[in-house]
């Protein structure tokens, strides 16, 4: 059952992926540097910092926010087998990547600057990228997939 509910996962009813790029972060909780103000400024726009510090766990929602981002710069990694999108490096900022809550309260995605233009010269839009975090005990994890 599982196989087949996985098979079926990004399968349109012709049975083609609609999906060109997925990505997966796991963090233990404990690990996160959020006492590092240099960190979050450098990876987190004011307001995910806001948005963070307002939460009743800050530590696991600024993981959680930092798994999503590393998600998705692995779904853009996996979205074209032809040409390398994410060039930045593995110590890159990840500030021009912002996790927001939208309406619903499920995570939005909005990119800036440098990623605005890498992501876009790829054909790849925000709208296009759905990603899902979550926290179970120590750790957070999030999935991000860029969808066609």
């Amino acid at each position: 059952e599982i196989q087949q509910a996985l098979a079926l996962v990004g399968s349109g009813s012709d049975g083609e992926s609609k999906h060109s790029g997925l990505g997966v972060d796991v963090e233990l909780i404990s690990e996160f540097p959020a006492n590092n103000e240099t960190f979050l400024a450098r990876n987190f726009t004011a307001d995910e910092i806001k948005y963070c510090e307002s939460r009743p766990d800050p530590l696991a929602s600024f993981t959680g926010r930092w798994c999503a981002k590393e998600a998705i710069v692995k779904a853009i990694s996996s979205a074209s087998r032809t040409r390398k999108l994410w060039t930045r490096g593995d110590a890159a900022p990840l500030r021009e990547i912002e996790i927001r809550a939208s309406p619903s309260g499920a995570p939005e995605v909005t990119f800036h600057g440098e990623v605005l233009n890498v992501v876009g010269s790829a054909g790849i839009s925000a709208s296009q990228i759905r990603v899902t975090i979550s926290h179970a005990g120590l750790y957070s994890v999030a999935v991000a997939v860029v969808s066609e």
